[in-house]
């Protein structure tokens, strides 16, 4: 039987600067700049899906906004970081992008989707309900939101059997088909999602940490890097979480949205 998943492409759509040694109370790395993940997925029946659009110039279009948040966060992109433009370089039309798995409400996450021309949003009720709530802020990522009449569709709960239950109390069915599933990892986020290909190997855990040297180091987590998360608690007890799911499930590869060096297996 052919696998419902054909294809897994990482794009890099903006890079983010980190300082490890202020961020982790047992590092001694400098500052380092690691890219913004997309990646685009080659479903057998349901076409070209994203995971997150990365950033776009539309972030500028409030300089206020901008500067507060270029203050706050060290990350930079060029007009031809954005998705759109690297997809149409690959002579892809954008149109062409059928569904976004959105992991979380967040510039690096939300920022291209007003660019794509025609798409419906897919992520869990809690990320969906904190997209409609900032659809009607002020903030940064007004003009990187979508318009309101941009399908949704709410994740159900899977029922088949997956390693993930062993470390989620809630597993959901993205596609309906099993080919993504989902796990709640909100912590650093009010609400943010993770989403596991099973025929991959592959769990994309979005922001629950900086990149995967947070499970193969055990970084410990600075006063500073906690106060940046929206729950400490829950963003530690999901670092914990990972840790153990990554030690004792090492055939299955972890990648963050800020990950650098890695291979995907499309054989």
């Amino acid at each position: 039987m052919k696998n419902k998943i054909v294809t897994i492409k990482r794009y890099q759509c903006g890079q983010e600067d980190f300082s490890f040694k202020e961020l982790f109370r047992n590092s001694d790395n400098e500052t380092e700049t690691l890219p913004i993940n997309v990646f685009l997925i080659e479903h057998r029946k349901f076409g070209n899906i994203l995971i997150n659009t990365g950033c776009s110039h539309l972030l500028k279009k409030n300089p206020i906004q901008y500067s507060k948040l270029k203050t706050q966060r060290k990350i930079s992109f060029r007009e031809a970081d954005e998705i759109t433009e690297q997809l149409s370089n690959e002579k892809m039309d954008p149109v062409c992008i059928k569904k976004v798995l959105l992991t979380h409400c967040d510039p690096e996450c939300c920022g291209a989707l007003p660019l794509l021309p025609k798409y419906e949003i897919i992520s869990t009720a809690q990320v969906l309900c904190v997209l409609a709530l900032a659809q009607s802020s002020d903030g940064v990522m007004k003009s990187t939101l979508p318009e309101k009449n941009v399908p949704r569709s709410a994740t159900g709960i899977f029922k088949g059997d997956t390693v993930l239950r062993r470390y989620f109390k809630w597993v959901y069915n993205v596609l309906g088909d099993g080919s993504v599933l989902a796990v709640d990892l909100s912590g650093h986020a009010k609400a943010m999602t993770g989403f596991y290909l099973p025929e991959k190997n592959i769990l994309f855990a979005a922001d629950s940490a900086i990149d995967e040297r947070v499970l193969d180091q055990d970084l410990i987590p600075s006063d500073k890097l906690l106060q940046l998360q929206y729950d400490a608690d829950d963003y530690i007890s999901n670092i914990i979480t990972l840790r153990r799911f990554h030690r004792e499930n090492p055939d299955i590869k972890m990648i963050f949205s800020h990950s650098k060096d890695f291979d995907i297996d499309n054989e």
